[in-house]
């Protein structure tokens, strides 16, 4: 064995790379179960996502919806509003022109003078009262009489004030 030591060719091919050797290992089943639960779950949760978007969206269409037609309601309300606005200021120029003319002298005058039969008042209707004390004016008996008949006029003139305060 000595003897053939240097003659032996090397064998390259050795250090060539070679291909990969595809083994078919068995299936875990414990492994493929999780999987198959993994994906029912990752499915399940999918559908609720997709479900949950979408009752989102349909949510908030339906308000912007309601918000339109509440906003129209309104606007219509605004408007009837603003309407019997308008009509209640041209009523109440009406009514205000219509005080006037009926709260003005000369109409005031003409009432009193046709309806009431009431005169222009005359100089000699006049009668001028000067008081000592402003706070009250006393109307004075021109007939004097004794002091039974002031006493007895006095009492009746009380018990008649306090007749109309209990009216």
């Amino acid at each position: 064995m000595a003897a053939n030591r240097g003659t032996e060719a090397y064998d390259l091919s050795l250090f060539e790379p070679r291909p990969a050797k595809v083994v078919n290992l068995k299936t875990n089943k414990k492994f493929q179960k999780k999987q198959q639960q993994r994906r029912a779950i990752q499915s399940f949760l999918n559908t609720l996502a997709t479900i949950c978007v979408a009752a989102f969206a349909v949510a908030v269409v339906g308000m912007m919806i309601a918000s339109r037609i509440k906003m129209t309601e309104l606007d219509g309300q605004i408007n009837d509003l603003e309407k019997q606005i308008t009509a209640l200021q041209s009523e109440k120029i009406r009514l205000t022109d219509e005080l006037s003319s009926k709260t003005s002298i000369k109409s005031v005058e003409e009432y009193a003078y046709n309806v009431l039969g009431m005169q222009k008042i005359e100089s000699s209707q006049v009668k001028y009262i000067e008081s000592e004390n402003c706070d009250k004016a006393v109307v004075a008996d021109k007939a004097k009489g004794s002091f039974f008949k002031a006493a007895g006029s006095a009492i009746s003139n009380f018990f008649t004030q306090l007749a109309y305060l209990f009216e």
